[in-house]
């Protein structure tokens, strides 16, 4: 009698598996991150600058736009005069030509290094600016024009490159730096103000699980 034919995995099994694999890398990236981040000064010196800068740059290309952008919104909560140095906001031709003593380019900047954003960086100190950097390395293209960097390990060897290290590194630099500005706190108040002024945000309720209907307006049926 022929022996039955093995299944192949089922598609929701490989999803799960995966899943599981993509979740336990972040977690042991997260816990490096957490044990690494506790001894490291480099937070507070970087920190630092960012919040005595008068102007804040934030910059980052390729795999690196999404932190950079994320960066550069959390700085806008607490800061005035942060920017995202990116099209159409703001071009390297703009943010190369107006350097003044005082301001700082944040730089995010982890594999694959952009070339651009290494470029950008280093004419940036050649016109006499500071560079914050942080990086996933720390001999990384851009380390050698920063005033301060902060390493994130976010290598795993079977997954490739992880992001919870780099989300958890952009959350304590906003929050440290945030923490050591005076007009910080009342920003963030303000802007919490003007946000419920002007009816942002949706109240925040539970959906009891019936479907709204775009025809009648958005009403549940």
């Amino acid at each position: 009698m022929p022996k039955p034919a093995e299944h192949a995995p089922q598609p929701r099994r490989r999803s799960s598996a995966l899943k599981s694999r993509i979740l336990q890398a972040e977690r042991a990236t997260l816990e490096r991150a957490v044990e690494a981040f506790e001894s490291d000064p480099s937070f507070e010196r970087a920190s630092a600058l960012i919040a005595g800068s008068r102007r804040r740059f934030v910059l980052g290309r390729g795999a690196s736009q999404g932190y950079a952008a994320k960066l550069a919104s959390a700085l806008g909560a607490s800061f005035s005069q942060v920017m995202l140095a990116a099209p159409p906001s703001l071009e390297a031709l703009d943010l190369l030509s107006d350097v003044r003593t005082g301001d700082a380019l944040i730089a995010v900047c982890t594999r694959p290094y952009r070339r651009d954003t290494v470029e950008i960086a280093r004419q940036y100190v050649a016109a006499g600016g500071t560079v914050v950097l942080l990086t996933d390395s720390s001999d990384s293209p851009l380390s050698a024009f920063a005033a301060e960097q902060v390493v994130v390990d976010t290598e795993d060897r079977e997954l490739g490159d992880t992001s919870s290290g780099i989300l958890l590194a952009i959350r304590l630099l906003v929050d440290l730096a945030a923490a050591s500005s005076k007009g910080a706190a009342r920003r963030a108040q303000e802007r919490e103000r003007l946000g419920a002024v002007l009816d942002l945000y949706a109240p925040e309720q539970r959906w009891d699980g019936r479907v709204a209907d775009p025809r009648l307006g958005g009403s549940v049926v």
